[in-house]
């Protein structure tokens, strides 16, 4: 196969067939969905003797389509039919119930099957972007697959492992789930008496700068307490007894003297509005006086405006009314005149009594600020004096706290060490499965490279790491690629032999011939056609792309079964440009 004929692409849709969620990045869905939108892709799988045949969308809308996995049946007829409305789970569910019956409920992804499937899926079908460079590395991030693995830690995906090789028993993950535990309540111990250590430190500076003393010294505390006491005593006989009264008498004073100078101010107010509208009343009858007496004078000798003759005497009444106006208009003025001078007189006293009364107001709040700060400063000497006693025999149950989250943190961490010995003796009693996967490893690596290599799997809590000895252990891209290969054929060849919860079958997309070197790029293909030779029945499926041609006797039928190049178009997986 050439580069850009689909190599990759075939693998993802063999992987979305087993019951992966996703056949490839958004942007390469969204192109094949465009090229071919009423397309689906259906493949058959063996399992445990019985034919399932799936049925899944790749066109236009896949993600709402309908997804086909059932017993029986045959592709062909589903594809002219109607696709049943269901959903790939009862494949993956099936799976996980045959194959890995123990490890399922055990998986770090929780106790659903499908995850659990999933997640062995992603170890036996390799992103080819992790170029085989670490046995933890199934899923790259720039692939964009949905496997819960992505999301998985590496501690994670060693328990995945381990799981699968039975080389992890529940005795054994119940034993590190306790050390975990104790693990983190001696840590949150450790913690309690750090900070409990960090007040006590803070608090012995605070009282030694204070009273003196070597906080290192038993007797010190004592010292702390007795000068603590002494202080406190002396600030209490300096403080006033009769202060809380003097406050209540001296804002009472400062109550009356506001209210004596609101008071004042109020009235003086009230003069200020008045006066206006006094001379307003006194301009108006400077005017109205004038007439009146003019009109009382014209009245007294009436004559007929137009023929100049006295006027009969009715005129009398008329003359008697203006003389009445008038004598009202000079009262009205003369009182306005007697009122504004009143006023003006008030006023004129009661502005200096204005300022007098907010001096003696200013005074009085003076005072009792003046109290108040002195009352303060007395509560809040006595409060601290009063502090330093507290702290002083207080500081005693600061060691005790500590003593006592020491004690927990003693217990904890020996618990914790007890429960990893235990998990360990269990990892002991699996080395036996490791010990053969090891011999399985260090057959295959000396099968690939014959020269002199040697290779083992060490297991430890935190790991299981392959090593590969040939002249020393070697970590080039050559010997990584080798390590990852040869590890999972060992652990394909631990699975024919029964010893593990694997199927029998392993997909390697691309792996690099410029990695590995063309001798032992070739021998991984002779390797798999021995283990094929030594059976009648089919034992294993293995599945490897390749750009660089295997050796000459494997390049046809049955082993070779696709021919996949960029060009020409016809010549790709999907037949067209995407």
């Amino acid at each position: 196969m050439g580069h850009g004929g689909g190599k990759t692409s075939f693998c993802r849709l063999i992987r979305y067939c087993l019951g992966e969620d996703s056949y490839g990045t958004d942007a390469q869905r969204q192109r094949i969905a465009n090229a071919m939108p009423d397309s689906y892709v259906g493949a058959e799988v063996m399992l445990d003797g019985e034919l399932w045949n799936v049925i899944r969308p790749i066109g236009a809308g896949a993600g709402n389509s309908r997804h086909y996995a059932q017993q029986s049946g045959s592709l062909d007829a589903l594809a002219k039919g109607e696709i049943p409305n269901s959903t790939i789970s009862p494949l993956r569910q099936a799976i996980a119930s045959a194959v890995l019956p123990s490890a399922a409920p055990y998986m770090p992804t929780g106790s659903s099957l499908d995850d659990a499937w999933e997640s062995t899926l992603a170890w036996l079908t390799r992103d080819q972007e992790c170029r085989l460079l670490d046995i933890l590395d199934w899923r790259a991030p720039e692939t964009q697959s949905r496997s819960p693995s992505r999301n998985m830690s590496k501690p994670d995906r060693v328990r995945v492992i381990r799981l699968l090789l039975k080389a992890l028993q529940q005795d054994e993950i119940d034993a590190l789930r306790r050390a975990q535990e104790h693990q983190r309540k001696a840590e949150e111990a450790a913690r309690r008496k750090q900070r409990v250590e960090w007040v006590r430190d803070d608090v012995a500076r605070n009282l030694q700068d204070m009273f003196g003393g070597d906080p290192g010294e038993n007797a010190t505390v004592d010292l702390w307490v007795d000068r603590a006491t002494a202080a406190a005593g002396a600030e209490q006989l300096r403080a006033d007894p009769q202060i809380e009264q003097k406050l209540q008498e001296a804002a009472k004073l400062v109550e009356d003297k506001e209210r004596e100078l609101r008071t004042i101010e109020t009235r003086l107010t009230e003069i200020d509005a008045t006066l206006p509208e006094i001379d307003t009343a006194i301009r108006a009858l400077d005017v109205q006086v004038p007439r009146a007496a003019a009109g009382a004078q014209d009245a007294s000798n009436p004559l007929c405006p137009t023929c100049g003759e006295p006027m009969p005497p009715r005129a009398q009444q008329f003359f008697d009314q203006q003389v009445v106006l008038l004598t009202r208009l000079r009262e009205d003025h003369g009182k306005a005149v007697d009122r504004k001078s009143k006023l003006l007189d008030e006023q004129r006293t009661l502005k200096p009594d204005a300022a007098i009364a907010r001096q003696r107001f200013e005074q009085s709040k003076s005072a009792h600020k003046a109290l108040e700060e002195i009352a303060t400063k007395s509560k809040e000497a006595l409060a601290s004096a009063t502090g330093y006693v507290t702290l002083t025999k207080r500081y005693p149950e600061y060691l005790v706290a500590i003593t006592k989250h020491d004690v927990e943190f003693q217990r904890e961490r020996a618990a914790e060490v007890r429960e990893r010995s235990s998990a360990a003796s269990i990892r002991r009693e699996a080395q036996a499965i490791v010990e053969r996967l090891s011999s399985l490893f260090d057959m295959t690596i000396r099968f690939l490279v014959p020269e002199g290599a040697h290779g083992s799997v060490q297991l430890t809590e935190n790991g299981i790491q392959p090593v590969i000895s040939l002249h020393g252990d070697l970590t080039t891209a050559a010997v990584d690629s080798l390590k990852v290969v040869a590890f999972d054929l060992a652990a394909l060849l631990l699975t024919m032999e029964g010893k593990t919860e694997l199927p029998g079958f392993w997909l390697h997309d691309s792996p690099r011939e410029a990695d590995l070197g063309l001798g032992i790029y070739h021998r991984i293909f002779d390797l798999a056609l021995w283990l094929e030779s030594r059976s009648d029945e089919p034992q294993f499926q293995y599945i490897i792309t390749t750009t660089t041609a295997p050796p000459e006797k494997l390049r046809e039928q049955p082993w070779t079964v696709l021919h996949l190049s960029s060009a020409p178009r016809d010549s790709r997986l999907f037949r067209k440009d995407l």
